[in-house]
């Protein structure tokens, strides 16, 4: 008898899907996107049909490509962005587009949380600070602007919770998308603060019911088979959030583990079994044995995207040059940037060019070029817009160190960034401490295909991981380069607290928040 297992993952521009058999090889995979919607400055959207459509097509494709019998696929595991709102009828029909992590439209529900509950009683509950970011503010919101779909609304659901509904006709969550529900969540309890909920005028009924990641909570209905060509009656596990997902792929999976994506944004997690907390960073149940495990999350905005950013708006010549040549861009821009030496001959960026989430948590904070001159370059723009991102992450790493979190090294870097060996030294450099590279990482989708095997009890736990991991190039700090950016690190964490008073001020002048 065959054991295969499936795993989805929505992403904010895409849904990917894989077929992985017992021995961790990836036998079906596709991926489709959809629209991100902004109706609004601020605002960030999904329709929610759009989730559960790549979520269908994306399984059926990667059967039909795995050419496997589905009657052999022994679970099905979801894990999204997060966080998101979606509320459904009683129908499951969705009465409005989802908004997700990046919407910030519940600023007024954000500070009124801030008056009138306090940041110090929310985070001591839910291990998570208050920003409109998580979707317990998502739903003041919509109570507040459009009640008649919030008095309609049966349930809240997430972008995993909503597939995941359709797949089985339950409207339930996670541990991990459940934690960054934020204010209403006991997150060490793994239940709903029914009491706080009904203070801050929530109906605590529109919140799901929550389930440990790897557990079965329902089948494949007929109606979900024929969609996706899954077979009626596979079990469907409840889930996770997509870093959660990819950093079980890549191995994090015990205590200590950390692992730092370099996408589009940064995002670094430790995995730990105490339940301490990190003030102003985010915290999320972890998949494995997520009754009782966290992970620390640090989420900075912008990371890859800088170099991206810089690509578009002052690399013309790069770009011909490239073109000409043949050679990748990015290879090319990292050449330029190595042109100038560390620390950039006193440049600095602070690098909120989307303001900031962890650990000041600024949505209308700006990026900041400080030390300009005559004498700089364009490569020492570039460099010095790598070395924020990288001064950005280092300024959450020094936090998550102080808490006392047990933090097992190497830091095992993997995606976007990551690929180029300078930006990898540089972060070795700039944090102090040995860094190693993922040279193969299956990202979120082959996570949820593990956490498919363990809830199916196909495999007795999640050691797998680290056995179907290869870990490529390793680096180690270069003291001379540690030393300096530990200095200029001082000069980085002043610029921001001494300016952070005319962001408003600006915001108001140009309307943009």
């Amino acid at each position: 008898m065959q054991n295969y297992f499936v795993g989805s993952d929505v992403g904010t521009t895409g849904t990917k899907s894989v077929v992985i058999d017992e021995g961790g090889n990836i036998l079906g995979f596709s991926y489709i996107e959809y629209p991100l919607i902004m109706p609004r400055p601020g605002w960030a959207e999904h329709n929610p049909e759009d989730y559960w459509n790549a979520v269908a097509d994306t399984i059926k494709h990667s059967i039909e490509q795995a050419r496997i019998d589905p009657r052999d696929i022994r679970g099905v595991s979801i894990s999204a962005l997060a966080p998101a709102c979606i509320l459904v009828d009683k129908n499951l029909t969705p009465l409005q587009n989802s908004h997700i992590w990046m919407d910030r439209r519940g600023i007024k529900q954000a500070q009124w949380l801030r008056d009138n509950i306090g940041e110090a009683r929310i985070h001591a509950s839910s291990g998570n600070p208050i920003d409109p970011y998580y979707a317990t503010v998502k739903l003041m919101w919509e109570r507040d602007n459009r009640p008649e779909l919030y008095r309609e609304a049966y349930k809240i659901q997430t972008a995993a919770d909503y597939p995941c509904m359709k797949l089985t006709g339950r409207a339930i969550t996670d541990y991990s998308n459940a934690s960054l529900f934020g204010a209403g969540y006991d997150i060490v309890n793994k239940k709903w603060d029914t009491a706080l909920l009904e203070e801050i005028g929530l109906d605590p009924d529109k919140f799901p019911d929550s389930f440990p990641c790897d557990e079965i909570i329902g089948e494949v209905t007929r109606a979900a088979a024929q969609r996706t060509g899954l077979a009626p009656g596979t079990p469907v596990m409840a889930g996770t959030v997509d870093s959660v997902a990819a950093w079980i792929a890549g191995g994090a999976t015990e205590n200590g583990d950390m692992s730092l994506a370099m996408g589009t944004a940064g995002v670094m997690g430790v995995v730990h079994k105490e339940a301490r907390f990190t003030k102003n960073m985010i915290t999320i149940a972890h998949a494995v044995n997520s009754r009782d495990t966290y992970t620390t999350v640090s989420a900075i905005s912008a990371c890859g995207s800088v170099l991206r950013y810089f690509r578009d708006t002052f690399g013309q010549m790069e770009m011909l040059a490239a073109q000409s040549s043949g050679e990748e861009i990015y290879d090319l821009l990292i050449r330029l940037a190595q042109q100038a030496p560390a620390g950039c001959d006193g440049l600095i960026t602070v690098p909120y060019f989307m303001g900031e989430r962890t650990p000041v948590w600024d949505p209308i904070a700006r990026a900041v070029v400080f030390g300009l001159s005559l004498s700089h370059s364009k490569s020492h723009l570039l460099r010095s817009f790598m070395e924020g991102a990288c001064f950005a992450l280092k300024h959450n790493y020094d936090l998550i160190q102080q808490s006392g979190i047990q933090m097992n090294w190497p830091l095992v870097l993997t995606e976007g960034g990551a690929r180029s060996p300078f930006w990898r030294q540089m972060v070795c450099d700039m944090l102090g401490v040995p860094c190693v590279f993922m040279k193969d990482a299956k990202g979120a989708p082959f996570g949820n295909a593990l956490v498919a095997g363990v809830g199916a009890g196909v495999f007795k736990d999640y050691s797998v991981a680290k056995q179907w991991t290869e870990i490529g190039a390793s680096h180690q700090p270069q003291q001379e380069n540690t030393a300096l950016y530990r200095q200029l690190f001082r000069i980085y964490r002043n610029i921001y607290e001494d300016i952070k008073k005319n962001y408003q001020d600006l915001a108001d002048v140009t309307g943009f928040h």
